[in-house]
C-alpha cells in the first residue's frame, strides 16, 4: 500500500513551508519502495482533492541524492520592463504597480534564498510580475542533483493539476462555440464509467459530479509504482473508478476522473486530440512554447528531476529515464488531469491573459469564475469551473495548484492589482502556496506606497492568514 502525502487541516501554514508527512511506508523491493513510497498520485491543486465528499444543507532505479546545501543558495534573477502578453494586456483600470527598484529586486531574490535553503529544495522556479507592468523572474538549484544540471527559467516543471485551467478553458470554448453544452449529460459522450450516469459537463468541471477518484486508492495506486515505466490510457485508468459519493450536484468533491473525463469528452465531440486542441488554441497564439501535454505530444526542452524526500529526509530521484515527469506510468495515467509539463514563465503568461479577459469573453470568464455554486456545498476552498479562488492577506487570488510525485506547483493571479505568482518545485514536501505569500509580503514590504488591493469583497469568505497544507491522495 502506497504512503500518502498529507490529508487535509493536517498542518503546512503559509508561514511554514515544510509539511506534515504521513508515516506508512511502503514495502517490497528497495527499488519499487523508494517509487511506491512517493507515488503520491494527487496532480490536484493545494487545498482541492483529497478531502472527504461534502454535501449540501532506458530504466534507472530511484536513486538518493545528498541533499542541497542550506548554507548557499544561488538566486538568478532577471527582470523585464514589461509583462509578456498580448498586446491588449493592461493592468486594472486605476492600479499602478509598484516599481521594480533594486532593493525590490534584491528582497525578492533574498526571500527566495532563504526559502530553498530552509527547506532544502532541490529547485525551484519563480515568476512575480504585473499585468501590463515589469516581470521579475528567477531560479535556483539543480534540475538534476546527480549531474548537476541547475535550473534554469526554462527547465520544464510538471505542473500537475493546473492542467485544469487549460482543459476547462478548452471546454468553455467549445460550449461558446455550439460543439459542447454545460447542461450536456456525460452518457452523451462517454459510456462505461462507473458513477456517469445523470452527471453533466458543468457537474465534471467544477467537482460536484460525486464520481470516485480512482487515484485515491491502493488498486491504481499499486498499479502504477509496480510498472513506472508501462504506459497508460484514460480508459484503463477510468476502469478503477469506484462508486459514487453522492448524487450529482449534491456534494462537492474532487476527482481527477472529473477532468480524464473531459478530455474523453472533447476529444470525442471534436475528432482532435486535446494537445492538439490546446496548441492551436492557447500555445501558439500566446507564446507559450515551454508547455506541452505529456502523453499526446513530443516533449522539447530540459527537464527537471521530480524529488521525494519524505522517505528518509533525502531526496529520492523519482525519474524512469524516460523523459515522462516524474516517469512514465503516472504521466500517462494523469493524462488531461494532470500531465501538462511547463515553465513559470509560460504560466505567468497564461494566468495573466486567462484571467485578464484575454482568452474568454466576459461573460464566459464570469462563469469559470463563478464561485457562488459549489460555496454551499463546502468546498476546500471556493471553486469555480477549473479555478480555485483562495485569499491572501485579504487580496482574492485566482487560479490552481498542483501536487504529484516529485513536484509541487501554484499559479495565482491577483485580480484587483494584476499581479500574478507562480512558483514551480521539483520537491513534493514543501506547500508553494506558503512560497506564494512569503513572496508576496516581501513584495509589499519591499516596495513601500504602493497600491494594495481593496479589501476582499463581502460575498467572498474570509481566509485565514495561514494556508492549510495542501491534501494529496489516501491510501
Amino acid at each position: 500500500m502506497l504512503r500518502p502525502l498529507v490529508r487535509p487541516g493536517t498542518g503546512g501554514a503559509a508561514g511554514t513551508s515544510r509539511t506534515a508527512r504521513g508515516s506508512h511506508a511502503a514495502t517490497g523491493t528497495r527499488h519499487l519502495a523508494a517509487k511506491a513510497a512517493s507515488l503520491v498520485l494527487v496532480a490536484i491543486l493545494a487545498g482541492c482533492g483529497g478531502s472527504p465528499a461534502t454535501g449540501a444543507p532506458g530504466s534507472s532505479p530511484a536513486s538518493t541524492a545528498a541533499a542541497p546545501s542550506s548554507s548557499v543558495s544561488s538566486v538568478h534573477a532577471t527582470a523585464s520592463p514589461t509583462v509578456e502578453a498580448p498586446a491588449s494586456a493592461s493592468a486594472p483600470q486605476g492600479v499602478q504597480p509598484p516599481a521594480l527598484t533594486p532593493a525590490l529586486a534584491a528582497r525578492l531574490a533574498a526571500t527566495l534564498r532563504r526559502v530553498r535553503s530552509a527547506d532544502h529544495l532541490p529547485g525551484i522556479q519563480v515568476v512575480v510580475g504585473y499585468r501590463g507592468g515589469w516581470t521579475w523572474s528567477a531560479h535556483a538549484g539543480m534540475a538534476d542533483l546527480a549531474t548537476g544540471q541547475p535550473v534554469t527559467n526554462d527547465t520544464l516543471f510538471d505542473a500537475g493539476s493546473i492542467t485544469k485551467t487549460f482543459v476547462a478553458t478548452l471546454t468553455l470554448q467549445l460550449v461558446d462555440e455550439g460543439v459542447l453544452r454545460l447542461d450536456d449529460p456525460v452518457t452523451r459522450w462517454v459510456t462505461g464509467v462507473p458513477g456517469v450516469t445523470g452527471v453533466t459537463i458543468r457537474e465534471l468541471l467544477d467537482h460536484t459530479s460525486g464520481i470516485d477518484d480512482p487515484f485515491e486508492h491502493p488498486p491504481l495506486l499499486d498499479a502504477l509504482g509496480a510498472h513506472p515505466r508501462t504506459a497508460w490510457t484514460p480508459a484503463r485508468v477510468l476502469r478503477y473508478v469506484g462508486p459514487r459519493h453522492f448524487a450529482p450536484g449534491r456534494g462537492w468533491y474532487y476527482s481527477n476522473a472529473n477532468y480524464l473525463l473531459l478530455g474523453e469528452i472533447v476529444q470525442a465531440a471534436t475528432g482532435q486530440s486535446v494537445a492538439s486542441l490546446l496548441r492551436q488554441r492557447f500555445l501558439v497564439p500566446l507564446g507559450l512554447s515551454h508547455t506541452f501535454l505529456q502523453g499526446e505530444q513530443p516533449v522539447s526542452g530540459q527537464a527537471a528531476h521530480g524529488y521525494d524526500s519524505a522517505p528518509t529526509g533525502r531526496p529520492v530521484d523519482l525519474s524512469d529515464g524516460s523523459g515522462y515527469l516524474p516517469f512514465t506510468s503516472l504521466a500517462t495515467a494523469l493524462g488531461t488531469a494532470g500531465a501538462l509539463v511547463t515553465t513559470a514563465g509560460d504560466l505567468a503568461r497564461w494566468a495573466q491573459a486567462l484571467y485578464g479577459g484575454d482568452v474568454l469573453p466576459p461573460a464566459t470568464l464570469s462563469t469559470m469564475l463563478d464561485v457562488g455554486l459549489t460555496r454551499g456545498l463546502h468546498p476546500r476552498w471556493p471553486y469555480g469551473l477549473g479555478v480555485q479562488e483562495i485569499t491572501y492577506r485579504g487580496q482574492i487570488s485566482w487560479g490552481h495548484s498542483g501536487l504529484l510525485s516529485g513536484f509541487h506547483a501554484a499559479m495565482r493571479y491577483f485580480p484587483a492589482t494584476g499581479l500574478t505568482i507562480v512558483v514551480l518545485m521539483n520537491d513534493d514536501t514543501v506547500n508553494p502556496d506558503a512560497v506564494v505569500a512569503t513572496l508576496l509580503d516581501a513584495l509589499e514590504a519591499g516596495a513601500p506606497g504602493a497600491a494594495r488591493p481593496p479589501a476582499s469583497p463581502a460575498a467572498a469568505p474570509a481566509s485565514p492568514t495561514a494556508l492549510p497544507a495542501p491534501p494529496s491522495a489516501r491510501p
